[in-house]
């Protein structure tokens, strides 16, 4: 039997291993910029609902100060309405679920009470043209 030693080192990484990746860790890195940086949306408006049915809608670039919004479901929430977004400040909940959601302001967020049955989303104005995305 002929065993014969090989003294070449292999080497672990080359450069060529390297570049997939570089490729992948620009690619989070790009990824996690664009989720955190701040988006200009223009003509949001947001849909305040209470016990399913539409309490009221807000354009939020119409709000110069923002204001509270108390509202009486099967427990009572407050909202705060600004040109930024909407937020619960307070409400009537055990858990105060809906306090901790913080401030949105993107459209398509959404904010819920569930024991004050309260809900606020944020839609844009291309949304409320009543098309459909999904309908074609």
């Amino acid at each position: 039997m002929n065993y014969s030693s090989d003294n070449t080192k292999r080497a672990y990484f080359r450069m060529a291993d390297l570049i997939p990746l570089a490729v992948i860790v620009l690619s989070v890195v790009l990824g996690v910029v664009f989720l955190l940086s701040p988006k200009d949306e223009k003509g949001l408006t947001a849909v305040v609902s209470v016990e399913g049915e539409v309490y009221t809608e807000v354009a939020l670039d119409a709000v110069k100060e923002p204001y509270e919004l108390t509202l009486h479901g099967d427990r009572e929430a407050v909202l705060l309405i600004s040109s930024d977004g909407v937020r619960f400040v307070t409400s009537d909940c055990p858990d105060k679920l809906c306090v901790n959601t913080g401030m949105i302001s993107r459209s398509g967020q959404s904010a819920v009470c569930l024991p004050a049955r309260v809900s606020v989303k944020l839609i844009s104005s291309e949304e409320s043209g009543g098309i459909d995305a999904l309908s074609g």
